[in-house]
């Protein structure tokens, strides 16, 4: 077995795993919550349950292994095998395209940076929740229950 061979079959194998370990602690950090917010619920039935400090601790908990997950992804499509040969191999054949002009690709990373930031910086600063209570309001009020 060759290198590259190794390298795709190493981290197909280690995303799989990961994929099933993110899976499991999404799914302990919900389950969690949901039970501390059950037995709040039944002392003080007012209580806020989903806070976003609340659902920040539990999402730190599972943060190292969403970028293990992140980088075992870039690496598995960095060894997805594209017309015979990894993606990010050097080795170009005569009949491909031509490279996309180094700018170019420095300026789609640097978009795509910037909406993940942004994304982020939305969800903390509780956009989120901005989006989800005009998308119910409309909702109840199209049909009828608002």
């Amino acid at each position: 077995m060759n290198g590259a061979k190794k390298g795709r079959q190493l981290t197909a194998w280690l995303l799989t795993g990961l994929t099933v370990l993110l899976a499991v602690a999404l799914c302990w950090a919900a389950l969690d919550l949901w039970l501390e917010g059950r037995a709040v619920r039944q002392t003080d039935p007012a209580a806020v349950i989903y806070s976003p400090e609340a659902v920040r601790a539990r999402a730190g908990k599972v943060l190292p292994v969403f970028l293990a997950w992140l980088g075992t992804l870039v690496a598995a499509i960095c060894f997805a095998p594209r017309n015979g040969r990894p993606v990010c191999s050097r080795v170009r054949e005569a009949a491909q395209p031509a490279p996309t002009p180094r700018r170019l690709q420095w300026l789609r990373f640097g978009l795509f940076a910037a909406a993940a930031v942004l994304i982020v910086l939305g969800v903390l600063n509780g956009g989120l929740r901005d989006v989800l209570v005009k998308a119910v309001n409309l909702c109840t009020e199209c049909i009828g229950l608002g």
